[in-house]
């Protein structure tokens, strides 16, 4: 997803790439360099996610919140600047931006020295890199200079991270790799486990987006095309042990907490962002459990890009803001 000043959001895809398979040479004549042409990004690689034919592989560069194919992820970026690039607008474009990046709390140093090189390699004059709790935390309007904390629960697709941000940066927080895509594994194996089913990864998807439904896929016994009714009680019971271990996240994070910043906390509540706050169920679970109003943001998928919007749109804020790294 990416943000440009004066125009808004301009991208909103998946961040995955579909690409010619990398032929495996070996021996002398081996070329020094194989990298394979990219054939589609966005939306168009994930409707071809497991559909793909032999010679086609459909990749997400980001796995579990951190790099996992650094050439699939610097070919879908210079992809979509180009894009930008060519977008028509009041005032000339500036070839050498200055660029903000969300990321993780907790990525590490190789990873977050990755980023910042793959963006200076496309041109940016500087990159900022900042915590999404925190631009979470600033696009739903905590006053950088106030000291009230806040608290995000971040469910994205990778991992879901827990922070208490106050004055423009993370006070406490943990994350777990439980999220969007092992919640989907969840479904994939209940299904596989009850009713011998096996369904594919945009399947599970779509059931846990939707509570349930018909779902189609193939019979393990025998191989050939099963459909079953999934009532929206089986999905629950199939992603519950993963919605418990994000609650008991909350409930630890809550524990660590400096008690100054528990009246901020009390009083705002606890905001879910992140795509897998849509997840039905899940904020009454941390209610009950912790005893703090908990509810999910407008809009969640779009939290951590409004806080860039914020920073992009005024930029003397950027001063504020705590834990930015810069190049």
């Amino acid at each position: 997803m990416m943000y440009l000043k004066d125009r808004g959001i301009v991208i909103n895809e998946p961040t995955m790439i579909a690409r010619l398979r990398k032929k495996r040479w070996v021996g002398l004549s081996a070329p020094k360099f194989n990298y394979a042409r990219p054939i589609a990004y966005g939306y168009k690689a994930k409707e071809m996610f497991e559909r793909e034919p032999m010679q086609i592989e459909v990749v997400n560069p980001i796995k579990n919140a951190t790099v996992s194919d650094l050439d699939a992820l610097e070919k879908l970026i210079s992809y979509y600047l180009k894009l930008i690039h060519e977008i028509p607008g009041k005032y000339p474009k500036i070839f050498k931006p200055r660029i903000i990046v969300g990321v993780p709390t907790y990525l590490n140093q190789v990873n977050k020295r990755a980023i910042r090189e793959l963006f200076k390699n496309e041109g940016a004059r500087q990159v900022l890199l900042c915590d999404q709790s925190v631009l979470s935390a600033i696009g739903k309007g905590l006053s950088l200079e106030s000291a009230n904390g806040m608290m995000i629960v971040d469910v994205g697709g990778g991992k879901t991270e827990v922070s208490v941000v106050s004055m423009g940066g993370v006070v406490v927080g943990k994350s777990i790799n439980i999220a969007g895509k092992s919640i989907d594994s969840d479904i994939i194996n209940f299904l596989r486990m009850k009713y011998n089913l096996i369904i594919g990864q945009l399947t599970a998807e779509k059931i846990k987006i939707a509570g349930g439904g018909i779902v189609r896929g193939r019979d393990l016994s025998n191989g050939l095309p099963k459909s079953v009714k999934v009532t929206e009680g089986e999905i629950k019971e199939a992603i519950g042990l993963s919605l418990n271990k994000i609650v008991k996240t909350v409930a630890r994070v809550l524990d660590e907490t400096p008690p100054e910043l528990m009246d901020g906390i009390l009083k705002k509540g606890i905001m879910l962002v992140g795509a897998g706050a849509k997840i039905e169920g899940l904020a009454k679970m941390i209610e009950d459990e912790v005893k703090i109003g908990s509810r999910v943001m407008d809009e969640p998928e779009f939290s951590v890009i409004r806080g860039c919007a914020e920073l992009i749109e005024h930029s003397e804020k950027l001063t504020q803001v705590k834990l930015i790294s810069n190049v």
